[in-house]
């Protein structure tokens, strides 16, 4: 427990940073009970955020909770015990109600597993116990296509250097993709990213430098193939996820480059044309640590664990071309340090989480107002375009979506908020079908599988 001292210190110096920094909210504050060590992003559902803590509860495993956007009606949808999973890790992903995620450690052979529950936190399914030939320790997200998830595990395989698999969503049908090598990269922390019809990612080590590498992959587990090595002056050790534009990758390393301290980078989709958009320093912020970055409007968003005013991390933006480098906001410790993950998009708002900080030093999850921020205002993701027609219609409509590199869903709301309807779609058009709906105005919104907010609108169904 803090003392009241320290209570009141956290009280008084909130209040001024309030004052100074109005876009910035505290939602909540973990308190171990139910959750500490928050880990990955954020994802929304609604007014629903979800997410995970990599530790806390009675069980100090770690949890899955839910909240609502405005930081009320926290609720624990499940804790963790070692025999259901232990220490959640990397981002969940939501499809038809139900969330599914993986642990690091726990389960029938304490390598950790892929597990499924829905939203109300009942309805628990261990999908698959990691053991270590089937791969072991994973560190991130899972990629769903139609049926079938696909992710990594950061050790075990043939190898003991991770794999990719894939797994139906009811926990049939495992397959060993693909056994990384000390040659080909291994130890995987991030996500796979699905664009253009194929798989891209990172690994954080080996490769001709051992320094890591960016690789491409088919979804079948073949045509796997090195795109960039990295050799410490171009980056090293990275341990994020990508993410894809107009044919170009981007993602940030832990170490290397110009001091050493991490770097964002961006590389063409067949391997060509890397460029090191900026390099990390102390003022910057530094060693990006699950550094997911997403984009919006035409810049580069994302958080850095360390460094920047305070040496508690920072929250930044960049152009794509690598100008224009500014601090968004400086973590101080008590309004949340060393932030983990990416940040969630909705409106005009950022969500996101911070390891440390808040009334018990446990952790927060916080919310921005971009309008106040380094002139961001009207935020979207980049490049995506919606269009729905014909509208009005007679219930059957076409939502058109391009630009997009990874695996989206639509949700659909009545006037009353309830959701009348939900589908995953990619790029490209999706027949919507609200026949057995009576006429009225609905509300549709188009959300990545990470919770960011691609577009919304209304439609009118009319007969």
């Amino acid at each position: 427990m803090k003392t009241i001292f320290i209570s009141l210190l956290f009280i008084l110096f909130s209040l001024s940073s309030i004052v100074s920094k109005a876009q910035y909210t505290i939602l909540h504050s973990f308190n171990d009970t139910t959750g500490e060590l928050p880990n990955g992003s954020l994802i929304l559902s609604g007014n629903k955020l979800y997410g995970s803590t990599f530790g806390g509860g009675p069980n100090h495993n770690g949890c899955i909770f839910s909240m609502d956007t405005n930081g009320s009606a926290y609720k624990v949808l499940l804790n963790c015990n070692d025999t259901n999973g232990a220490f959640p890790t990397g981002t969940l992903l939501l499809s038809k109600g139900v969330l599914y995620g993986m642990t690091n450690a726990g389960g029938k052979a304490s390598g950790g597993n892929i597990f499924s529950i829905d939203t109300d936190g009942s309805g628990y399914v261990d999908l698959l116990d990691f053991t270590g030939p089937n791969g072991q320790n994973p560190y991130g997200s899972l990629t769903l296509i139609g049926n079938t998830l696909y992710g990594m595990t950061n050790y075990g395989g043939a190898n003991k250097g991770g794999n990719i698999f894939s797994i139906n969503i009811h926990g049939t049908g495992f397959r060993d993709l693909y056994d990384f090598s000390l040659k080909s990269g291994r130890e995987p922390f991030g996500s796979l990213l699905f664009y253009g019809n194929k798989f891209y990612s990172m690994a954080s080590y080996g490769g001709a430098d051992t320094q890591g590498v960016v690789f491409s992959i088919d979804t079948n587990g073949n045509a796997y193939k090195i795109l960039l090595n990295f050799n410490r002056k171009n980056g090293s050790s990275p341990n994020g996820s990508l993410i894809g534009s107009r044919n170009r990758l981007y993602g940030t390393t832990y170490m290397g480059g110009l001091y050493d301290s991490g770097c964002i980078f961006s590389i063409d989709t067949n391997g060509n044309g890397y460029s090191d958009l900026f390099d990390f320093h102390t003022t910057s912020g530094f060693y990006p640590e699950n550094g997911d970055i997403i984009f919006v409007n035409n810049l580069l968003l994302g958080m850095m664990p360390s460094g920047g005013l305070y040496d508690e991390g920072v929250i930044f933006s960049i152009d794509t071309n690598g100008k224009r480098f500014t601090k968004m906001f400086d973590f101080n410790g008590m309004n949340g340090g060393k932030p983990n993950g990416g940040l969630t998009v909705s409106g005009s708002s950022l969500y996101g989480m911070a390891i440390f900080g808040g009334v018990d030093d446990n952790g927060v999850i916080f919310k921005i107002d971009t309008n106040a921020v380094a002139g961001i205002s009207n935020i979207s993701l980049h490049g995506v375009g919606v269009k729905v027609y014909p509208n009005p219609s007679n219930g059957q409509f076409t939502l058109s979506l391009s630009n997009v590199n990874t695996m989206c869903s639509i949700e659909v709301y009545n006037v009353l908020g309830q959701q009348v309807y939900q589908s995953n779609i990619n790029s490209g058009n999706t027949e919507i079908n609200l026949s057995g709906q009576p006429n009225g105005v609905y509300l549709y919104r188009v959300i990545t599988e990470i919770g960011n907010l691609v577009g919304e609108g209304k439609v009118l169904v009319q007969r």
